[in-house]
C-alpha cells in the first residue's frame, strides 16, 4: 500500500513523498532520517499516533474496500466511516509554560485517495501553526473554571 510522508515546518508543509512500502518500516526510516535532524539540547524527539475518522462515500469500489478493510469502523447512510492512523515524529517542538509547540514534525499516514490526501496536508499545516495568543488565553480560562 502507499504511504504519504508529510514534512510540516511553522505552518507549512515543506515536502511531500508518496512511498510504496510497509507502514512500520516507513515510520522507523522517517524517524531515523528526523534524528538527523534533531537537536537533543533544545527539542524533545516524540513520536505519536493519532487516529483520524474519515468518511468515504458509497459504495465502496473494490480496491478501496481492500485498502481500508482494517480501518473500517462503521457507516451512515452515504459514507462508510474509516478511522486511519496518523503519526507524529516531532523533532523540534518546545514548551511555553503549560503549552506544546510543534514547530516541525513529519506526519506519515496511509495514503487512501486525495481527499485523504487534502485532509492530511491540512492536518499536517496545523500540527505546527503557531497558536494565536488569545486562543492560548481562552484554554487557561477554560482550564481555570474547572
Amino acid at each position: 500500500m502507499k504511504i504519504l510522508v508529510l514534512k510540516s515546518e511553522m505552518g507549512k508543509v515543506t515536502s511531500e513523498q508518496l512511498i510504496d512500502g510497509e507502514l512500520g518500516e516507513t515510520i522507523r526510516k522517517v524517524a531515523t532520517d528526523a534524528l538527523k535532524e534533531w537537536n537533543e539540547y533544545t527539542s524533545d524527539f516524540i513520536i505519536m499516533k493519532d487516529l483520524q475518522e474519515i468518511k468515504i462515500p458509497l459504495p465502496l469500489k473494490p480496491d478501496m474496500y481492500e485498502a481500508l478493510k482494517n480501518f473500517l469502523v462503521g457507516k451512515d447512510k452515504n459514507a462508510a466511516v474509516a478511522r486511519i492512523p496518523f503519526y507524529i515524529i516531532s523533532f523540534e517542538n518546545e514548551w511555553k509554560e503549560n503549552d506544546f509547540m510543534d514547530k516541525r514534525v513529519y506526519i506519515v499516514t496511509y495514503y487512501v485517495n486525495e481527499d485523504l490526501k487534502k485532509e492530511a496536508l491540512e492536518y499536517a499545516s496545523n500540527v505546527t501553526s503557531p497558536k494565536p495568543a488569545e486562543e492560548n488565553e481562552e484554554i487557561g480560562e477554560e482550564e481555570e473554571e474547572e
